[in-house]
């Protein structure tokens, strides 16, 4: 063996474990939309939507792109029939969303929002909070209770 080979068979270990420290110690903790984020929200949920008393049930489906971007699909159907779509940003344990939705057959409004910060349960298991809405003019309060 030379000299030159030796130097290198020397410093090519504590190279690659300092190298491999970098990787690691880089990577950090994951964030929303990252696989392993204890509040992602990626899925289908069912559950309510309660307005002024009344109770609606429906369904959710949810996408959770890196960085927290939210998008998905909203149904409510019971007792009337309601389709949105959702937007919004997840940061730690808040889901803050908005809601456009078409026709309402209890208004006859062709189509309102809701806007409101949801709580989400460790491992996305329930999302949960107060919504306002609006439609026909008018602001309502309500809230929703979605499980998967």
């Amino acid at each position: 063996m030379t000299l030159s080979e030796d130097f290198w068979m020397r410093i090519r270990t504590p190279g690659l474990l300092v190298l491999a420290g970098l990787v690691v110690g880089c990577a950090g903790s994951p964030g929303p939309g990252d696989a392993g984020y204890p509040y992602n929200v990626a899925g289908d949920y069912s559950g309510s939507l309660t307005v002024a008393g009344v109770t609606m049930t429906g369904t959710i489906q949810v996408s959770t792109q890196p960085g927290g971007a939210v998008t998905g699909t909203v149904s409510v159907n019971r007792p009337i029939q309601i389709n949105g779509t959702l937007n919004g940003i997840l940061a730690g344990d808040q889901l803050t969303v908005g809601i456009a939705y078409g026709n309402n057959p209890a208004t006859g409004c062709s189509g309102g929002t809701m806007d409101g910060a949801l709580t989400i349960s460790e491992h996305g298991a329930n999302i949960s909070g107060a919504v306002k809405i609006a439609d026909c003019g008018e602001i309502l309060d309500a809230t929703i209770d979605f499980s998967r």
